[in-house]
């Protein structure tokens, strides 16, 4: 009979092995990405979160962006987009 390996998908999530980064004081003059991941009714969510941010934070900019399948990994350009352009990222997902 074959041997079966199974593999453990969980990542570390200790907060001492990964801490925190601090956040910014404010957006005035920063420039805000927004990552939607495609789940069900998540775009009308973060469509909504990137109005509020231009109308009320005083951001330079707000890059949304969405991916194109919930089921992977975001595209390595938008990865670099977002970390070259963006101050602030938000991701999350839609329900």
């Amino acid at each position: 009979m074959g041997k079966l390996s199974m593999l453990d998908p969980r990542a570390d999530v200790l907060l001492e092995n990964h801490p925190p980064v601090p956040g910014l004081d404010d957006l005035t003059g920063k420039v805000v990405g927004i990552l939607d991941n495609g789940q069900a009714n998540s775009s009308p969510m973060f469509e909504e979160l990137a109005r509020l941010i231009e109308e009320q934070t005083g951001a330079a900019e707000v890059l949304l962006r969405k991916k194109p399948s919930h089921m992977n990994a975001a595209p390595g350009e938008m990865i670099e987009e977002m970390l070259s352009r963006c101050d602030a990222v938000v991701t999350g997902l839609g329900a």
